[in-house]
């Protein structure tokens, strides 16, 4: 009997010690980026899949995306970083995608960029729908929370949203603008035209703008016509009659046009074909 009782307590003793081993390792190990994942969950939709896109133009996409957080300012739902890993993941994942495919994502950043402050975690699912990207959140900004430890065996899973009914709780609202619009007035669903996105960036980084620059020297050799006053020479045969005293007039008028051509070649307003071409147009004249 008392060799039972031993063994009895023996066992007890090793499941504490095994418990408080295993509470040990898992307060031990916070969540960390190397946790964050992406994958396919098999879903009752026809999504547009699969979808090819490039790094940049996800990365792109993903900026678009922003979040209201109580009392906060409005801020991108994605940290930087944390936009161009889930962009390079989510590539793949998009091609390989068939319609009843959505994409998963569970992801983390350091608020504020800090590196001793604990890792905040977003997780949602993204699908592409009669061309547009949807974003459904399950979680936003939730602080970390060590019962989502996916290493150990009793973690429970992120919440990836539900086209069903909304997340409550979820740490904030999701806001349209920017292009993106809200699904059902709902504030953990947003979607946009990925076409009309993807056209709108250039516009707002192409300073070609500036282009009409490059066009203005091509309307300026429309002004040495205007300046050589070429149907001048009626002035002159206005004067009285043809004799040799009034070809001293077009000499002048010649010298004068002469000196303006050298001066629009000088200042670059033509070059020096154009200057060759006119200036022996004028000296014909003579």
């Amino acid at each position: 009997m008392q060799h039972a009782l031993s063994s009895r307590l023996g066992q007890l003793g090793i499941g504490l010690l095994m418990t408080v081993s295993a509470m040990a390792y898992d307060s031990s190990k916070p969540w960390s980026e190397t946790d964050d994942y992406v994958r396919l969950d098999a879903v009752n939709a026809a999504n547009q899949h699969p979808v090819t896109f490039s790094v940049e133009q996800l990365q792109s996409l993903l900026t678009r995306f922003y979040k209201k957080e109580a009392e906060k300012e409005p801020a991108p739902y994605f940290s930087e970083d944390e936009g161009k890993r889930l962009a390079n993941w989510l590539v793949p994942l998009f091609a390989k995608a068939t319609k009843g495919d959505d994409v998963l994502f569970g992801t983390s950043y350091r608020p504020g960029n800090m590196f001793f402050v604990p890792r905040s975690l977003n997780a949602g699912r993204f699908f592409v729908e009669n061309g547009r990207l949807h974003l459904l959140m399950g979680m936003c900004a939730e602080p970390f929370d060590i019962s989502y430890q996916r290493s150990y065996a009793g973690g429970r899973a992120l919440n990836h949203g539900s086209r069903i009914k909304p997340v409550n709780g979820a740490g904030c609202e999701l806001l349209a603008g920017n292009g993106v619009e809200r699904v059902n007035n709902r504030p953990d669903w947003l979607s946009m035209d990925i076409s009309a996105a993807l056209a709108s960036k250039p516009v707002t980084t192409f300073a070609p703008a500036a282009a009409p620059t490059t066009f203005q020297p091509a309307a300026t050799p429309g002004v040495p016509p205007a300046a050589a006053p070429a149907p001048r020479p009626p002035a002159s045969a206005a004067a009285p009659a043809p004799t040799s005293p009034a070809v001293a007039a077009p000499i002048s008028k010649i010298e004068e046009r002469l000196l303006l051509l050298k001066r629009l070649k000088d200042t670059g307003l033509i070059n020096a074909a154009e200057y060759e071409q006119k200036r022996a147009a004028i000296l014909k004249e003579l």
